[in-house]
């Protein structure tokens, strides 16, 4: 593993949360309200930069309206970045 920039779990994560967001005609600070943090920290979520915790990515789950495994299924430390797809925007 290297210290070079955001883990790439941390990004897909984030790639899946603006997925969902954009997908419910959300904006960053419509979900950082929902969350009561500032859109600054939204989008460092969304670009991997901070890593979410568990705690947090259970608020977002709900801020979402959805299952924690349509943002988690798929994602596998093993695998390679470029095997890591989406999940479908809906739930």
């Amino acid at each position: 593993m290297t210290t070079d920039g955001p883990h790439r779990l941390d990004v897909a994560m984030g790639q899946r949360i603006r997925e969902r967001r954009r997908a419910l005609g959300m904006s960053q600070g419509d979900l950082a309200r929902a969350l009561g943090i500032t859109f600054q920290q939204v989008q460092k979520y969304e670009r991997g930069a901070n890593r979410v915790s568990f705690s947090r990515l259970m608020q977002v789950v709900d801020a979402l309206n959805c299952h924690l495994t349509d943002l988690t299924e798929g994602l596998d430390p093993e695998r390679p970045t470029r095997d890591i797809r989406p999940p479908l925007a809906s739930s």
